[in-house]
């Protein structure tokens, strides 16, 4: 059934003329000039322009594959900042579902349009930038054959008074989730914010594959993460350069070129931890990690069955409990994963993948019992631990 929102004006007309009015109800349609419920005398027909931009919204796209991998689908096994294993990036599950064809949940029109304003503004900060005579270039195409992976470079800016180019790769969204981790709006792991995991691999991969760049415009030693709030414009850069030049680990840092890292008094800032935690630096992260990841996607693509999963619809009872007393979990999601056991509380990778149906057959009830590698994330280590788990790929064994 629709909401009342979907309606459109064609809509309430034909329903007009369907319904067999009472006498009561003719007569004040005639006393206030209507003929019938949902018509007028003076309405004319207006050129449906909402429709329009809709239909061509979902009108079906032809684009063509080139059969590799893109920088987008990269991810990276890591123990994150509170000592957790977890993962950065695309499920591996989620790209096999894809590459087998498996049906996708359709997104509507009003998540279309969101996704075309990236686009828009795009284009507009393009032609500031024209006009600011720092443009180089946009939208370079990048290839690794030797990975069987491309991408797509947004922009290549010039900075007139270091004398090179600086990569740039604009990314826009709006709402509390996105104040909170871009701009740190009340951020206690990274008070002054910090970007996306997903987008600071992106842009290693920029990074890693820069050198025909360098050859025409120049040593570029960073790139840049450019930011934009669509629900009121305001705009935030973050650099980003690998440890060993082409190699290594990302150092992500402000605009003033210091690295940003975690909170060490995360636990006193934040009053909703009440366990002891050792906060440090992402362990794992790096881009060789990143290139095997990719490698071992290659072969499970192979396979005549799903990999694993890696992601959790509902967390575990255990794991919600340690991330809530752990100020990771809100208040109002922990209620809602203690007073309804079926409520899909859990990685939002889950929540919004289009394949989740695929996946979860069987909702929160599906069984994980030969998911390894969500049983790796029911534990948080020290950072000596973490650091073997990442050399390893196996948990410390309990004496």
């Amino acid at each position: 059934m629709k909401n009342k929102s979907s309606y459109r004006l064609s809509d309430i007309i034909d329903i007009g003329e369907q319904m067999e009015l009472t006498e009561e109800a003719k007569a004040f349609l005639k006393r206030t000039g209507e003929t019938s419920l949902g018509t007028q005398k003076s309405v004319k027909k207006i050129f449906q322009l909402t429709e329009c931009s809709d239909q061509q919204l979902n009108a079906p796209s032809y684009r063509g594959s080139s059969g590799m991998f893109y920088v987008t689908q990269s991810s990276c096994e890591i123990v994150d900042e509170l000592g957790r294993p977890n993962l950065w990036g695309k499920c591996h599950r989620q790209i096999w579902y894809s590459k087998n064809g498996y049906e996708r949940e359709p997104i509507d029109s009003i998540g279309l349009r969101r996704m075309s304003y990236g686009v828009y503004i795009e284009d507009a900060l393009q032609d500031n930038w024209k006009k600011g005579g720092i443009y180089v270039q946009n939208n370079i195409k990048i290839r690794a054959h030797e990975y069987n992976v491309s991408g797509e470079i947004d922009a290549i800016v010039f900075d007139h008074e270091a004398n090179h180019p600086v990569i740039v790769e604009v990314k826009s969204g709006y709402g509390y989730t996105f104040n909170k981790n871009v701009f740190g709006k009340s951020n206690h792991l990274y008070q002054s914010g910090f970007p996306h995991r997903d987008y600071i691999m992106q842009v290693m991969w920029y990074l890693h594959l820069r050198k025909p760049i360098e050859k025409i415009h120049g040593d570029s030693p960073y790139a840049l993460l450019y930011y934009i709030d669509r629900s009121d414009c305001r705009d935030k850069q973050f650099a980003i350069e690998l440890s060993d030049g082409y190699t290594g680990r990302p150092a992500v840092m402000n605009q003033y070129g210091i690295e940003i890292t975690p909170n060490p008094a995360y636990k006193i800032d934040n009053r909703a931890c009440v366990r002891d935690v050792e906060i440090r630096p992402v362990q794992g992260i790096t881009m060789e990690r990143i290139i095997q990841r990719f490698a071992s996607l290659s072969l499970k693509l192979e396979s005549d069955e799903p990999p694993e999963r890696e992601f959790y619809l509902r967390f575990p009872d255990e794991m919600a409990e340690d991330m809530f007393e752990t100020g990771v979990l809100s208040r109002s999601k922990w209620n809602e994963h203690q007073k309804d056991k079926s409520a899909p509380v859990g990685d939002w990778k889950c929540l919004y993948c289009s394949f989740s149906a695929s996946c979860y057959p069987e909702g929160v009830d599906t069984d994980l019992s030969a998911d390894t590698n969500l049983a790796n994330r029911l534990v948080r280590l020290t950072t000596q631990e973490g650091e073997q788990f990442i050399q390893t790929g196996k948990l410390p064994t309990v004496a």
